[in-house]
């Protein structure tokens, strides 16, 4: 590993404690750290996280002397419910360590991670806090028996901060990147009058579509219709393979709401009186979240639903609420790319452990192929890919 070498460092390197619980930091002293990283690295959120995993919680914290500058939960989990934070299934060559157990840096859910400094730090204390950070995980890695950290799903900014503090780690690529649609301008046709005239043919013509299919769609709080969110969460996980009970979709909604059900909107796709589709968004910040949309088998495929439940009627509600737009997050790049949103990569790096030999844990296949399936990708469709975010881990 190798320390930043550009830079003046501060000349004093902040000291790094080790939490066992969120409920011991105030979450009036997470937010400065956290507040540029969006809502699946608030306190708020990252303790439902902790009442969920299947395993031990720990929080990396970076104080200087006047106090929280630096930040990192880190997962020591077993059986993770969802495969896609499975480190096996990214890397493809990962095994556990002790008990069974990965060592997950990052939030667990969200699929958008980086460390969390805070701003007053400047560029040379945020490298120095990171690079302490990174010094703490790999040690508590080592003391865990693991021999690597995984850092899942880093966003460019993450990315930086790792590569930056270990130049040798490869990072492998998602085969999902993140998308963001801003809402420009402010009203709904300030965001039709920004796309290009293909574009704007496609929007108009999807809402016309659904609209002749005799859809429509309710604006409700997620609160009164609990019911509906779960029936709709346990479908949109059967889309995605993940498996979990309706209790635990009950258990995991309800404290949702009770911690976001007033920033949160329900967008239903109806027909009549008959659902068919909801979207889930709550507001964080400058910006709506989406959390979960799910559709009935039954609507058809022609009424163009999840582009009028998921994107254009939540686009509406920022634009009625004042914020900057839609957090899509992964998956359905293309088609979200289609219709205006920012498409950037994301990427997961093993940390070797503390004294470890630092053997890549991913299969060959694991990172060759995600590269070619996004130079595939932009060959494709070079105007979703900003060459400045994606030249670096897949070249062009």
């Amino acid at each position: 590993m190798t320390e930043p070498t550009s830079g003046p460092l501060p000349r004093q390197r902040p000291t790094v404690q080790v939490c066992e619980t969120l409920a011991a930091v105030p979450a009036a002293s997470w937010a400065p750290v956290a507040a540029g990283a969006g809502l699946y690295s608030s306190h708020e959120w990252l303790t439902l996280v902790e009442q969920e995993t299947p395993g031990l919680c720990r929080y990396l914290l970076a104080h200087d002397d006047a106090g929280l500058v630096g930040a990192l939960p880190v997962y020591l989990a077993a059986d993770e419910p969802n495969p896609y934070y499975d480190p096996q299934s990214v890397f493809r060559a990962a095994v556990p360590g002790r008990h069974g157990r990965y060592c997950v840096a990052g939030s667990r859910s969200g699929y958008s991670n980086e460390l969390l400094l805070a701003d007053r730090l400047g560029e040379a204390g945020q490298r120095a806090t990171a690079a302490a950070l990174l010094d703490e995980l790999a040690a508590l890695a080592a003391a865990q028996g693991q021999e690597h950290a995984f850092l899942l799903y880093l966003n460019q900014r993450g990315l930086s901060q790792v590569t930056g503090y270990a130049e040798d780690v490869a990072p492998v690529l998602g085969y999902s990147a993140d998308a963001w649609l801003d809402a420009p301008g402010r009203v709904f046709d300030d965001y039709l009058a920004a796309l290009s005239a293909g574009r704007r043919w496609t929007v108009r013509k999807e809402i016309r579509c659904f609209a002749e299919e005799g859809l429509h769609t309710v604006r409700t709080d997620p609160r009164d219709r609990l019911d509906l969110v779960v029936e709709f969460a346990r479908l949109g996980n059967e889309k995605y393979g993940i498996v979990e009970s309706e209790a635990g979709l009950r258990t995991r909604f309800e404290r949702q709401c009770a911690v976001f059900g007033g920033q949160g909107v329900l967008v239903e796709g109806r027909r009549g009186r008959t659902v068919l589709g909801v979207a889930l968004g709550y507001r964080w910040g400058d910006w709506l979240h989406v959390r979960m949309a799910g559709f009935d088998q039954a609507v058809p495929a022609r009424a163009y639903a999840y582009f009028n439940v998921v994107i254009y009627e939540l686009l509406r509600h920022c634009y009625e609420a004042g914020l900057r737009g839609l957090h899509l997050g992964t998956g359905s790049h293309d088609a979200k790319g289609g219709r205006g949103a920012r498409i950037s990569p994301l990427a997961s790096v093993a940390l070797p452990a503390a004294g470890a030999a630092g053997a890549d844990p991913a299969a060959p296949t694991a990172r060759s192929g995600a590269r070619r399936y996004w130079r595939q990708q932009a060959e494709r469709r070079p105007q979703l890919f900003d060459d400045e975010l994606w030249r670096p881990w897949i070249g062009r």
